[in-house]
């Protein structure tokens, strides 16, 4: 690659980074609200400087396009971030280069792959020769569940013949788990009489980071915790039991807490952010809050928290509920505690799950009401994608992979969702290798230069190859 290219791409990506394109509220023309559709719009207005076809669909999605032919060819990415979340060393929102890499929220997930398609798709152009059209189709939605490619194709977005979207992890995924968020409802009028409010994650698929529960003043809770402190609640309270022995128990620290005294009195706990599909790779927040108020129960006197923190809060989870299955084929049965709100008497939990082929999110939500007692109510579930290994789109990818780099690595299960499992013929294909950690949905967001680089190499030669195919 040369030197104006390279520049370029990393221009490119910083100017799109610096959009904080995180889910807002909806505005006419943007249902994803402004900030997304400017980035739609950014990628609209710099395919078309690069002499691309390009058009920007109601907000919702966009695409680019190189070549001819009555066939195409797709590459699937997003604009969509989640949220910064806390802890960062700069500012999430404007792109740093250090040490080799690359800062930011998006530069891995997914901004970086797409400004790299984005130039090979220039250059498809600029090299012609090619026997169907290649089409970069890029969405604004893919955090929350993918809405903007279902509207892509039901208002008449072309289907690809095959496609690949760099979103996961080289060398080529062919089996993505099917992905269920189900809410629990436990109905708990002794649990609302004591606390207003609780938080967990800003998103579904994310491990919560940071996560406060507000105790009301005067309630049975607030009255326990002041008689435990001798008067007014201070950080005290974490060393005294029995909160200190549910604390040490869960291998967790006096300092993963705060007390904010008001009205009431806030308590907040802080863990480590993580991607919904890995959680073992988090530190939960709103498992510290909810052990923190297992550990009241005497106080609070709730039916459902006891079971809450048996079933919900710990490594094994999903064993614990029997929902748990090792598939060959597809991978393990994961799950996310990830929000938490009050709304009336009810307290409401949602659970991201990953789940392998052979588990349906009913069968879940079945297994839940009866351990917990709750009413589990499935809000959004994506059914499995497998593709066989010696399928053609999955042979031909690898070729292309192994050719540039020599790594023989077997096709990858993940508990990861892409828009992969949105099209017919289409599967993950990069843009991290195996092994290397970009704090994907976690503060510090980063990539590396070297690769951002080769990947824009491996896409250009994977349009080329199924493009002539």
């Amino acid at each position: 690659m040369d030197e104006i290219l390279t520049r370029e791409i990393l221009d490119d990506l910083a100017e799109i980074v610096a959009i904080k394109s995180v889910y807002s509220e909806p505005t006419d023309g943007a249902p994803y609200g402004t900030e997304c559709l400017n980035a739609l719009k950014w990628f609209v207005n710099k395919a078309l400087s690069y002499g691309l076809k390009a058009e920007l669909m109601d907000g919702y999605c966009a695409y680019a396009e190189a070549g001819s032919g009555d066939e195409c060819i797709g590459i699937l990415g997003h604009l969509d971030v989640v949220p910064a979340g806390n802890g960062w060393a700069s500012d999430p929102f404007k792109m740093v280069e250090e040490d080799g890499k690359v800062y930011g929220r998006g530069v891995g997930d997914d901004k970086g792959a797409v400004v790299v398609c984005l130039h090979a798709l220039r250059t498809l152009k600029k090299q012609g020769g090619l026997k169907r059209r290649v089409r970069l189709i890029v969405g604004a939605d893919e955090e929350r569940g993918s809405s903007c490619i279902r509207y892509y194709l039901s208002n008449g977005g072309e289907v690809p013949v095959m496609s690949f979207v760099p979103d996961s992890e080289f060398p080529v995924i062919n089996s993505e788990k099917g992905i269920a968020h189900i809410i629990l409802n436990f109905n708990d009028k002794k649990l609302a009489k004591n606390i207003t409010a609780i938080t967990g994650a800003e998103c579904a698929n994310a491990v919560p980071d940071k996560s406060t529960v507000s105790i009301a003043a005067n309630s049975p809770l607030s009255k326990y915790l002041e008689k435990l402190c001798g008067g007014a609640v201070t950080s005290e309270l974490f060393k005294l039991q029995p909160i200190a022995r549910r604390i040490i128990e869960s291998g967790n620290s006096f300092s993963d807490y705060e007390i904010c005294n008001g009205k009431g009195i806030d308590i907040t706990a802080v863990g480590t952010a993580e991607h919904a599909s890995t959680p073992e790779k988090g530190d939960s927040a709103l498992w510290k809050t909810l052990g923190f108020l297992a550990a009241c129960n005497d106080s609070i006197e709730s039916e459902y928290l006891p079971k809450i923190y048996e079933y919900l809060c710990c490594i094994d989870a999903a064993q614990k509920l029997g929902v748990y299955v090792d598939d060959p084929k597809s991978g393990k049965t994961t799950m996310c505690l990830s929000q938490a709100e009050m709304d009336g008497d009810t307290l409401k939990l949602l659970i991201d799950f990953r789940l392998p082929l052979g588990l349906t999110a009913d069968c879940v939500a079945k297994k839940l009401e009866e351990k917990t007692g709750c009413t589990a109510v499935v809000r959004d579930y994506h059914e499995n994608l497998y593709i066989p290994e010696d399928a053609p789109l999955i042979t031909a990818l690898l070729e292309v992979y192994r050719s540039l780099t020599g790594d023989m690595t077997q096709p990858l299960q993940v508990g990861g969702g892409t828009y992969a499992r949105e099209l017919p013929n289409a599967v993950a294909f990069g843009c991290t290798p195996l092994g290397i950690d970009i704090n994907m949905h976690r503060a510090d967001e980063n990539f590396p230069v070297r690769q951002l680089f080769k990947n824009y190499e491996i896409y250009l030669a994977a349009a080329k190859k199924l493009a002539n195919m």
